[in-house]
């Protein structure tokens, strides 16, 4: 089964059925769906997805979507340890701290991530789909 890691834009525009998303990512998510894919949601993703969701002005009903997301087999959430700060070395030229955690889950799983994030495309650090 292939596995991905997801980032907060790539999930806040599939949960409200954006044009945004990427056409590779769509078919990402497609995959999963049908169960031929699992994709890691960090927690980070879900602190900045609810906060995503605020500044929006609430496209989502975020617990609704919350449980739904701990429900379906295909999304698994993932926690940040202590110990995966030790990856931020090798991914030192991503400024943003949210954006570093993401990378490092990425890394860590040794999977690919979906993404558009110029600054996490451009690092190299990792694959990414959009």
């Amino acid at each position: 089964m292939d596995e991905f890691v997801v980032d907060t834009h790539a999930l806040f525009w599939y949960l409200t059925n954006s044009m945004k998303i990427g056409k590779k990512a769509i078919e990402v998510f497609d995959k999963a769906e049908k169960g031929k894919a699992l994709i890691y949601i960090p927690s980070i993703v879900i602190a900045e997805l609810y906060y995503l969701n605020e500044r929006c002005n609430y496209p989502l009903n975020f617990k609704r979507e919350y449980e739904r997301l701990a429900e379906v087999r295909y999304f698994c959430f993932v926690e940040f340890s202590a110990e995966d700060v030790l990856l931020f070395d090798e991914i030192a030229n991503i400024s943003e701290i949210h954006d570093r955690i993401i990378v490092a889950v990425a890394k860590k799983l040794d999977i690919p991530c979906l993404t558009k994030d110029e600054e996490i495309v451009k690092s190299g650090a990792i694959q990414t789909i959009w």
